[in-house]
């Protein structure tokens, strides 16, 4: 038999392992860092502890207390003096780790793989996919770049992970696919189907007998229809959120300094940790440093402090443009939010969209006003009549406000809501307000009527 020739090429998928590890550090918020430390610590000898001291306080705004909470906080519990500090914390198994296991048990090519990664991060805490996974996909050095098409093959496939209703663009396209996803064909479903695309409004408002003659059925048909999507997930994934702490490390603390508002890393949240001179020398003074073990632990402790320093200098940064841009919110609260997106951010900062929003992610902020996450700043804008627009989030503080200063036994409707900040120039629809109400956990007029 004559042996033949053949070419062949294939894709190589790779992220460096450094990289790997700076884009999971910028991520993590300040306790899971602090966990993230304490393991590389132990883990690895090429890295030791450098022991804390009590910052002035001068070098941050002059509130030490602060500072020694933190310290008390981090204390590890009593019972036992080896117990690690978040021994005691429960482990909850997330919403993107969940998508993750079976993006992995797929069938899917490599690349669709690596774009519904991408897809999964670009999902918020309750599931939906409200921001373009195109950005976090294209940030992937991947040789071709993801096409559109794979990454919507992504976006498809996730979207027919558990739980139903994942990855939707909104209310109605969640509710869709989790009413798709049931079992056998039923007239309630296919009727409950139709209640989402032409009767959204009349379900709100109860009124089955006006969706029975919408849908040409009897009343009785309408209320399970309507029953049906009642007990359906509006926010699949938060069943997944991880229980809420009894309190937060802010990663930043804002501070009055000469007058001027400025953001400071909060010290008790800074690595110390530093290379271990004396064992860097021993290796190198043996073998001639040929350990391969040895030599892989020594860079990936290298790693490790680079990577958390770069960590700490983004987050810096995206927190000193916050301050800047928000500087009005420290003194006024929500009203004074100036619209802020994270392309903006990126663009100012020569950083990648994705990127700023890892350095936001998980990330809290201690003001005079109280602590906030950073993506509590962020927020799009709405059109203003005679000026250059509104944030949402002010909009949303300007409803509480009209709603707070209502008469008990004569509540605005969300209608009157509506015209009252048109008044004011800002035009926004009465579907808005009630959007935003209901963010708010407000009830409806008729529900904040006092007898």
């Amino acid at each position: 038999m004559i042996p033949s020739l053949a070419l062949s090429t294939k894709q190589q998928l790779a992220i460096s392992p450094r990289l790997q590890q700076a884009i999971r550090l910028l991520q993590l918020s300040a306790l899971e860092f602090e966990q993230e430390l304490r393991d590389s610590l132990i883990s690895n000898p090429f890295l030791e502890e450098v022991e804390e001291q009590e910052p002035a306080a001068d070098d941050w705004g002059g509130m030490p207390a602060l500072g020694s909470a933190f310290e008390r906080m981090r204390a590890p519990p009593p019972d036992g003096d080896d117990a690690n500090d978040l021994s005691w914390a429960p482990e909850r198994r997330g919403l993107r780790d969940y998508l993750r296991t079976q993006l992995f048990a797929s069938r899917a090519s490599p690349r669709i793989v690596l774009a519904g990664e991408a897809v999964i991060e670009t999902l918020d805490d309750d599931g939906y996919l409200r921001d373009d996974p195109g950005s976090s996909a294209h940030a992937l050095r991947v040789e071709p770049p993801l096409s559109d098409a794979e990454i919507e093959h992504a976006v498809a496939l996730v979207r027919g992970f558990d739980p139903a209703g994942v990855c939707a663009h909104d209310l109605v396209d969640c509710l869709r696919l989790q009413l798709a996803a049931l079992d056998g064909a039923d007239e309630v479903r296919d009727l409950a189907l139709r209640v989402l695309a032409e009767c959204l409004e009349l379900l709100a408002r109860h009124d089955y007998a006006a969706v029975a003659r919408s849908l040409g059925c009897e009343e009785a048909r309408a209320r399970e229809a309507c029953a049906l999507i009642r007990r359906l997930d509006p926010h699949p994934g938060s069943r997944y959120a991880p229980n809420a702490p009894d309190y937060v490390i802010p990663d930043v603390l804002v501070i009055r300094r000469r007058g001027r508002y400025a953001a400071v890393l909060n010290p008790a949240v800074r690595p110390n940790a530093r290379l271990n001179q004396r064992y860097v020398e021993l290796f190198r003074g043996c073998r001639n440093g040929r350990h391969a073990a040895m030599s892989q632990q020594l860079q990936e402790a290298r790693w490790f402090l680079r990577n958390a320093e770069q960590r700490f200098e983004t987050i810096q940064r995206v927190a000193d443009f916050i301050v800047e841009r928000q500087r009005d919110f420290f003194t006024y609260g929500d009203v004074a939010l100036k619209p802020m997106v994270l392309r903006e951010v990126a663009d100012e900062l020569g950083l990648h969209e994705s990127t700023v929003s890892r350095a936001t992610g998980n990330k809290h902020m201690e003001t005079p006003r109280g602590c906030f996450e950073f993506k509590h700043f962020f927020s799009r804008e709405l059109p203003i009549r005679g000026g250059s627009g509104c944030s949402a989030a002010a909009v949303r503080a300007l409803i509480q406000e009209i709603i707070a200063e209502e008469g008990p036994d004569a509540p605005l409707s969300d209608v009157d809501i509506a015209a009252q900040l048109q008044a004011q120039g800002i035009g926004i629809a009465r579907r808005t307000v009630s959007k935003y109400r209901r963010m708010l956990r407000l009830p409806p007029a008729e529900l904040r009527r006092r007898a």
